[in-house]
């Protein structure tokens, strides 16, 4: 009996090491990123030999590093209200309708999921070729929204089988019609799983930087791009303070609805 105490103990005890270790594995980098954007040196070094807001300055006033930074946000806004309207409309269609080979159909809909994303652009890039939607703003909105469907249909279709269609029944019933029915209730229980998939959309389309590179044009940089572009043909200090921000962005448009969420619930 003791050795087995000892024996748990010893487990549990690497499980909390090896838990700990992998936290500060991953969030590592971000807390270096962020300590080096408030450097003032002219390079990227560690330990900064100066601090100050230097950096944070020249991201603010930099017409370059806005300009990427508005491309990106409006980016990600078109790409994500294009996915979650056309998510909604094939989950309905999949969960509240007869549409023969509906598993199916939502199945092939996560192939996104599957596929690597530089073969992917490959492809897109022959397509948008042929229709001439290359370096346009709206070519990469429909390319970005192809890639983020699958996510709004995995949290919406988890949402919907779990609202009962007889509650649509119902309000049926007393008169509503189906499109009230769906709007009024399901879409209305919905919302919240919905509100997240736009969410995760906006975040995967401000971040992606493989599409850009193969559909995009000269006058379209978003800002994984303009991060790419200052890393390879250079080294600009500003890129600290922008890779902070999008971490503190990023962390906040999740962590909002997380616990929007969680207050609902309670």
């Amino acid at each position: 009996m003791r050795a087995g105490r000892v024996l748990d103990r010893a487990l549990r005890g690497l499980g909390v090491t090896v838990t700990v270790l992998a936290v500060l594995f991953v969030l590592a980098p971000v807390v270096l990123t962020v300590v080096l954007s408030f450097a003032n040196d002219p390079g990227i070094s560690f330990p900064p030999e100066s601090w100050g807001t230097d950096r944070w300055t020249d991201l603010v006033t930099s017409e370059k590093w806005l300009t990427a930074l508005g491309l990106s946000v409006r980016l990600g806004v078109c790409s994500a209200l294009l996915t979650l309207l056309v998510s909604v409309l094939a989950l309905l269609a999949i969960h509240r309708s007869r549409l023969r080979f509906g598993e199916l159909l939502e199945g092939v809909s996560l192939i996104t999921l599957i596929i690597p994303v530089s073969a992917y652009a490959v492809a897109m890039y022959a397509v948008f070729a042929q229709y001439e939607l290359l370096g346009t703003f709206h070519g990469l909105v429909v390319a970005h929204a192809m890639l983020s469907v699958p996510l709004v249909m995995l949290v919406g279709g988890a949402a919907l089988r779990g609202v009962p269609v007889e509650l649509e029944l119902v309000a049926i019933t007393l008169g509503a019609s189906r499109v009230r029915a769906w709007v009024g209730v399901t879409l209305r229980l919905a919302l919240p799983a919905l509100a997240g998939g736009f969410v995760m959309a906006f975040q995967h389309s401000f971040e992606e930087a493989v599409l850009i590179n193969f559909i995009g044009g000269p006058g379209l940089v978003t800002l994984p791009k303009a991060i790419f572009d200052s890393v390879q043909f250079g080294s600009d200090p500003v890129i600290t303070a922008i890779a902070a921000a999008i971490v503190l962005v990023s962390s906040t448009v999740v962590a909002v609805p997380l616990a929007l969420a969680r207050g609902a619930k309670r």
